[in-house]
């Protein structure tokens, strides 16, 4: 779960964090799982697709002090064969990952632009900027399905990414002026940590198709976790999937002062995979 590893992270090292989400069980648990920092969390259950909820947030975010830095991680998926994808699927997708991203961003460079800088932080993917390959996953999202709807593809999500790369390129271009900087890193197949919720189970990060997902579990042919993540692993130079702790570092990094000089760019954090 990259949005909780994110927060402990970044509340371990000081920041003041607002943390959002619908679940406000989940929101609660973040902070009580944190090892450091939990007295300078806040909560603000909301949805970031409601104009209402994006001004409601930086409010409190600004309530005390400053809003220095907005990190866009919220985003789902639709993972169906791809004659099957509705233009509702269509649109959910894009309108969580990149319309609400933008629309958030703008409510926050209001404040930004009047404290004099800050900085936002865009959580995009490596199919923001390379298809999905379905031969990757030995079986897991299978090139022909039931009925000849075509093989599976999360497409709403891949042209969301990409969208959100532009967006960033765009936006950094536009209020540096303000001394905000605009970044993106683009996370590649990421094993996500295992939190004790008392269920024994966990969600993965988006990026993960590996773990206990019910999107693909119909697809998953009897293949265990380590199967399928050991075949993804082949697929990355370093040979292994990425850590949660990869990506928090790198917006970590994209959030202090030693990246005050970068703006615009896509950090991918992907073990080489979109370098072959």
């Amino acid at each position: 779960m990259l949005g909780r590893s994110t927060a402990h992270r970044l509340l371990e090292d000081g920041y003041h964090c607002v943390l959002v989400g619908r679940d406000e069980q989940a929101l609660r648990r973040t902070v009580e799982l944190a090892k450091g920092g939990s007295d300078r969390a806040a909560l603000c259950v909301g949805d970031i697709r409601s104009s209402h909820d994006r001004k409601r947030i930086c409010s409190v975010a600004a309530a005390d002090g400053r809003l220095f830095g907005v990190v866009n991680n919220a985003a789902i998926t639709r993972l169906k064969p791809l004659l099957a994808a509705s233009v509702q699927d269509w649109r959910d997708v894009v309108e969580t990952n990149l319309e609400a991203s933008f629309f958030l961003a703008q409510e926050a460079l209001g404040y930004m632009r009047e404290a004099g800088g800050g900085r936002i932080v865009n959580v995009g993917s490596i199919y923001g900027v390379t298809a999905l390959n379905n031969k990757l996953f030995d079986g897991l999202l299978p090139i022909e399905t039931e009925g000849d709807r075509g093989p599976v593809r999360e497409t709403a999500y891949s042209v969301s990414k990409a969208g959100l790369v532009q967006l960033t390129k765009d936006l950094a271009v536009a209020v540096a002026p303000w001394g905000v900087t605009v970044n993106i890193v683009s996370p590649g197949h990421v094993q996500a940590p295992v939190y004790d919720d008392g269920s024994g189970r966990y969600v993965p990060h988006r990026t993960n198709l590996a773990g206990p997902d019910p999107v693909t579990a119909k697809y998953r042919q009897g293949k265990t976790d380590a199967e399928v993540r050991a075949k993804l692993a082949e697929q990355y130079p370093l040979g292994r999937l990425g850590k949660v702790g990869d990506v928090t570092a790198a917006i970590r990094f994209l959030l202090s002062e030693e990246a005050a000089y970068i703006t615009g760019a896509n950090l991918p954090v992907d073990g080489g995979f979109t370098a072959w």
